[in-house]
């Protein structure tokens, strides 16, 4: 009996030795919390995705929504700010990058306020954005007395002009 407790002893010293060391292990008779949380990471089944509800939906067409009006916002912000004289001139040599960079932060604060930054959502302003930058010239051939409120009467002939073939007539 006595070599039973001596064989336990260093058998409790060399576990509190392991463990002390960071190196703790479950014998192989005893399943503990570690062993099985390993194997259900490893084996266990998946959860299902989530299906989307009718509110996930819709804030994609948010985001959709979003992301082409923040390229109109940033394109009228800059388009009025560079007809102000006496800014800096590093400010008008911006161009059409100045219009960029007012999208984009705009498109920032719409992500934090709408709260958009879902992989779905945020392709959604992408896409609305890339939409709208391409489709600018569609719009204003579709609508010339809107974008000639927006701007001026020469930026909106010359965009209805380059958007010309994409008229929208009743005839199709």
């Amino acid at each position: 009996m006595s070599s039973m407790t001596f064989d336990q002893k260093n058998a409790f010293a060399a576990r509190l030795k392991r463990i002390q060391a960071g190196q703790q292990f479950e014998h192989a008779d005893l399943l503990g919390k570690a062993t099985h949380k390993a194997y259900r990471q490893k084996f266990g089944t998946k959860p299902a995705k989530p299906k989307r509800t009718l509110a996930d939906k819709l804030m994609v067409v948010i985001a959709f929504l979003c992301g082409m009006s923040a390229v109109l916002v940033g394109r009228i912000a800059y388009f009025h700010l560079a007809q102000i004289e006496g800014l800096p001139k590093a400010f008008y040599d911006l161009g059409t990058r100045g219009m960029y960079l007012f999208a984009f932060v705009l498109a920032l604060v719409l992500i934090v306020i709408f709260h958009l930054s879902s992989r779905a959502r945020i392709q959604a302003l992408v896409v609305g954005c890339v939409v709208m930058h391409f489709g600018e010239a569609a719009v204003a051939s579709n609508a010339p007395e809107v974008w000639t409120q927006l701007f001026s009467a020469d930026y909106a002939a010359q965009m209805a002009e380059e958007g010309r073939d994409f008229r929208v007539t009743p005839a199709g």
